[in-house]
């Protein structure tokens, strides 16, 4: 891949912005808090704070090894098994943009309930990713601006009007289920941060003050998602752990006017994420794919890939056995945990010891 074509810092951290929003609107109140929706906020700067732990080895190999993405090092050291490394990539982000997928047909099929194939949409959300995967990571950068203001508009827009609706009465005290409970529900935020991988992958096409982006990301997250719960806990109370997607019923109890429910505005800001989210994933994807063959993997391998990640999410939509196996937080923190932690600092440990053994000769 050419490293010619990069994007800001900026950018690349407001395209990560947009997933984590996309992932945190999907969110469960009951997995996320525990007894006490007041303890998602702690939940997730608790994640954020082992984020910056959890991201060192991933900084680690891109200090070393700036102009080269975690596939291309792989193979550089380990030869053919590094091209093992660089599969497991693009199954990291085949499975968690199938099960976000998946995520969103279940929420049409249990709220919108469409006249049509549900599948349908989700295959022309996946179509228009895998376009701009095609274009180019500049591309998806250039759109992601716009839905970034377009989802903070939306958002903003549902947030003054619910608050409205606030109670303090329906506040529930802080940590009524245990510092147990404070760490599970850090440990759901975590297995569903992308970041570290996609920086594994695509840091080498960005340019900037890479650090003070991330940091950025952190703080700009942790706001978004403490205002988010605040404002479930205190408009919904005990009936969010009634609904799959509190985030929903939260949007859905506006009336004003014309505008009784928000909650197309919701589906709208679900939908632009997804889209970036989707797009970056295959954008990885055929970053990590290149390592796998000499020279330039060709643009089209997104469109595969990207009907591989619709049928996956159809799949785990229909099947309760796939849900089951494919949404347990376990599975979901060792798949970040393998992508943003071992895999990154093997490569190191192996840079380390190669780079000892020529200073040896």
């Amino acid at each position: 891949m050419k490293r010619g074509h990069t994007i800001s810092a900026a950018q690349f951290f407001g395209m990560m912005f947009v997933s984590r929003i996309t992932i945190t609107i999907a969110l469960n109140a009951q997995y996320a808090a525990g007894e006490s929706l007041l303890d998602g906020i702690l939940c997730y700067g608790l994640a954020m704070v082992a984020g910056f732990l959890i991201a060192l080895p991933v900084w680690l190999l891109h200090r070393r090894a700036p102009d080269r993405t975690i596939g291309e090092e792989a193979v550089r050291l380990l030869g053919n098994g590094g091209k093992l490394l660089a599969v497991c990539y693009m199954l990291y982000f085949l499975v968690m943009n199938g099960i976000s997928l998946a995520l969103f047909q279940l929420f049409l099929l249990d709220n919108v309930n469409p006249d049509f194939p549900a599948f349908l949409i989700l295959a022309a959300l996946v179509a228009v990713a895998a376009y701009g995967a095609w274009r180019g990571l500049e591309a998806i950068a250039r759109t992601s601006a716009c839905v970034l203001v377009l989802l903070l508009l939306g958002t903003g827009l549902v947030f003054f009007l619910v608050a409205r609706r606030f109670e303090w009465e329906n506040l529930e005290p802080l940590l009524a289920g245990g510092p147990f409970q404070l760490i599970q529900g850090a440990a759901l935020f975590l297995s569903r941060t992308s970041l570290f991988a996609e920086m594994a992958v695509l840091l080498p096409f960005v340019k900037g003050r890479k650090g003070l982006g991330f940091v950025l990301w952190a703080g700009s997250t942790t706001l978004f998602v403490s205002v988010l719960i605040f404002l479930i806990a205190g408009c919904l109370g005990q009936y969010a752990y009634t609904q799959n997607f509190p985030v929903y019923a939260l949007a859905s109890i506006t009336e004003i006017s014309s505008m009784q429910r928000l909650d197309a505005v919701f589906t709208a800001v679900w939908m632009m994420g997804l889209i970036i989210q989707t797009a970056s994933g295959l954008y990885a994807c055929r970053i990590c794919g290149a390592s796998l063959k000499k020279g330039v993997m060709p643009r089209w391998i997104v469109f595969p890939i990207g009907a591989a990640m619709t049928a996956l999410g159809v799949a785990i939509a229909s099947s309760y056995y796939l849900q089951t196996v494919l949404m347990d937080t376990k599975i979901w923190l060792v798949m970040t945990g393998l992508t943003a932690v071992i895999f990154p600092t093997l490569l190191v440990v192996v840079g380390n010891i190669r780079r000892k053994r020529e200073e040896k000769r």
